[in-house]
């Protein structure tokens, strides 16, 4: 460590007698760095923010979708009974349920048409789905007298901000049928333009029955959501298709229904523009490769010297060689450093949160590695020829110049 220590320190007294001419160079390697950095940085955090849209619309990597396609003569309890049997015979815990009603709601401008999706308490976390303001559906919710509620922005509004989780809304059948019901808005969704082109809520599957026209024989799961491991989607797959095959309760169709970032070509642009970062990088470091080349042969005394004191060639190379690396390793901190900065701005963080993010991504540390290793990368090979050129001159070198 002493030796290596020493090197280090050496390395930066030349430095700061040959700044003058690697000042340029490295300023285009702290800027490659730079460049490098941002691009994985944003990127990174660009593909985080992209995956948490889709697994808001699509669910996350990955989910299956089981579709009753028809033919059985069971009711939707059975079916229910059937269907999640074969799958906690696979030991999948994170499923849900999926039901649609429409309701007409009460709000001070008049009586409202809404969509209701009753679900179960998993829906939340395959979908990402964070209330803004109270909470998700929990079990106990499914034996409530008075219907619980999740709902978006919009039917919140229209409603005029209820209090959570006691006052009271109306709610009425459909047009034509008789009764009404007082339900309870638990939740209420953060704003979402993708989603929000109506009165939408959420409640307890099973709590479906308490709505106005509704009874538990109309009840009836459209679909089955299943999150599974990505590696194991194709098999639990072929095991639910094979398990549902020809059941009383008909044919089932069953399908992934999310998909990644990299399935629309993202992680392809992403590759392209880091490729570019890096022929960047390799010009900043062949300028520097040609500074460090000048620089050894006006420095032909001095190394004469140190041999003639008996430093080893491998002394000699692994000094010039440290020289390179210290300086891009000081370069490429600066450039880490402010492409974080950039990424970090608040005018870069706020766009991110202007996207309706379940969590802001956060800088990716593999780009902060990525930028000081290939910052140390360009040393090495920047310092390489110029080390082993220093190994070849001679005590009589010095002595002649």
């Amino acid at each position: 460590m002493t030796g290596f220590i020493a090197s280090i320190v050496e390395a930066l007294g030349e430095l700061r007698v040959n700044k003058g001419r690697i000042l340029l160079s490295l300023i285009g390697v702290a800027f490659s760095v730079f460049a490098l950095t941002a691009v994985l940085g944003a990127g990174g955090m660009l593909s985080s923010a992209l995956e948490q849209s889709f697994e808001r619309t699509g669910g996350r990597d990955k989910i299956l979708t089981v579709y009753p396609s028809g033919g059985g003569q069971v009711t939707g309890s059975e079916q229910d009974e059937l269907v999640l049997e074969q799958v906690d015979r696979l030991g999948i815990d994170q499923r849900s349920r999926k039901a649609y009603a429409s309701t007409r709601v009460q709000t001070p401008q008049g009586v409202r048409n809404a969509e209701v999706t009753g679900v179960d308490p998993a829906y939340a976390g395959m979908y990402r789905m964070q209330p803004e303001e109270g909470r998700w559906i929990a079990d106990s919710d499914r034996s409530r007298l008075a219907p619980a509620l999740v709902v978006n922005q919009p039917m919140y509004e229209a409603l005029g901000r209820p209090a959570l989780g006691s006052e009271p809304v109306t709610l009425y059948g459909e047009s034509g049928t008789q009764g009404s019901e007082q339900a309870v808005i638990i939740g209420v969704l953060p704003a979402d333009e993708m989603t929000d082109y109506g009165l939408m809520a959420y409640m307890a599957v099973d709590a479906m029955d308490t709505l106005p026209g509704m009874t538990e024989e109309s009840v009836r799961t459209s679909e089955y959501v299943l999150w599974v491991p990505p590696e194991q989607s194709d098999e639990i797959m072929d095991r639910l298709v094979t398990a549902l095959r020809d059941t009383p309760a008909g044919s089932f169709d069953v399908f992934p229904s999310s998909f990644s970032v990299d399935d629309i070509g993202f992680g392809v642009l992403r590759n392209a523009i880091v490729v570019v970062a890096l022929l960047v990088l390799l010009l900043g470091g062949m300028g520097l490769v040609n500074i460090s080349l000048v620089t050894v042969r006006y420095r032909v005394r001095e190394i004469g010297i140190r041999r003639s004191y008996g430093a080893t060639g491998g002394r000699i190379f692994f000094g010039v060689l440290m020289e390179s690396v210290v300086a891009t390793v000081v370069a490429g901190a600066v450039g880490v450093a402010g492409a974080v900065a950039l990424v970090k701005a608040p005018f870069v963080t706020s766009a991110f949160e202007d996207l309706g993010l379940v969590d802001v991504p956060p800088f990716p540390i593999s780009a902060v590695l990525a930028g000081l290793i290939a910052a140390t990368a360009v040393g090495v090979l920047a310092g390489a020829l110029p080390a082993l050129i220093a190994t070849r001159i001679k005590v009589i070198d010095a002595i002649r110049t």
